[in-house]
């Protein structure tokens, strides 16, 4: 049987639907806790898919001792990119395949050079035509957790953007990344604002995090349909003969 291994970062960020469904595609789905010094597998080949999920550290943070992971993941994700071998990339992990691929990733600024957060349920906007995004509405509502963004990798297929982040998702061959967080549900997303409440507080004031966890079991409700699309046309365009 297949692999697909799901790095985390952080305890409170796992596969969600992303596992769910690669598990209904034939693959054994593994949990990597690399935050907890599980080491990376030395063994994953060209049918088995990588997925390297999100966490409040970035592209900045490698090479601290604090994060002794992160550089060997960029490594992995380098040379199975470079091999054409499929992995998924989500929130930090896009940015982490993006650093990968050679692309610039740093943190959102405004127009006057104050930071910028995205976070919250919010409108993602369908970038060309593309086998992950065919059948897909034009905008629909997706969960946003950010405050670094990347840019383009050479090469890659821009396939999702919001007015704040224009790079929100692409494609390279077998490659996918996405800056959003398809893979959770509401009552998620809820816990997510009180172990992420500093950082939800900076994106969107002191009634952010009261804010978020009251929109969230709805919005997760109602866009579960087109986010399970979209997340299963991912694995089917990554895991193609």
């Amino acid at each position: 049987m297949p692999r697909a291994v799901c790095i985390t970062n952080i305890a409170h960020e796992g596969p969600g639907m992303i596992g769910e469904l690669l598990r209904m595609a034939g693959y054994q789905v593994e949990v990597v806790e690399a935050f907890r010094g599980e080491p990376l597998p030395d063994t994953l080949g060209g049918r088995d898919v990588l997925v390297v999920m999100g966490g409040p550290m970035g592209v900045v943070d490698i090479g601290k001792p604090e994060f002794p992971w992160l550089a060997p993941v960029v490594e992995l994700l380098r040379q199975r990119i470079l091999l054409d071998w499929p992995n998924i990339g989500i929130c930090l992990g896009m940015q982490l395949i993006a650093h990968a691929a050679g692309a610039p990733v740093a943190p959102m600024r405004d127009a006057e050079g104050r930071r910028q957060r995205e976070v919250g349920w919010g409108a993602l906007r369908m970038v060309g035509t593309d086998a992950i995004t065919a059948g897909l509405p034009a905008e629909m509502e997706v969960l946003h957790w950010h405050g670094d963004a990347c840019a383009l990798p050479k090469g890659a297929t821009l396939l999702a953007s919001t007015s704040v982040c224009a790079v929100q998702m692409f494609r390279m061959s077998k490659t996918v990344g996405m800056q959003f967080h398809p893979e959770i549900n509401g009552a998620t997303a809820c816990i997510w604002a009180a172990e992420d409440a500093e950082f939800v507080q900076a994106a969107n004031g002191p009634e952010g995090v009261f804010a978020l966890q009251m929109a969230s079991p709805a919005a997760g409700a109602r866009t579960e349909a087109l986010r399970r699309r979209m997340l299963s046309q991912i694995v089917r365009v990554v895991t193609a003969a």
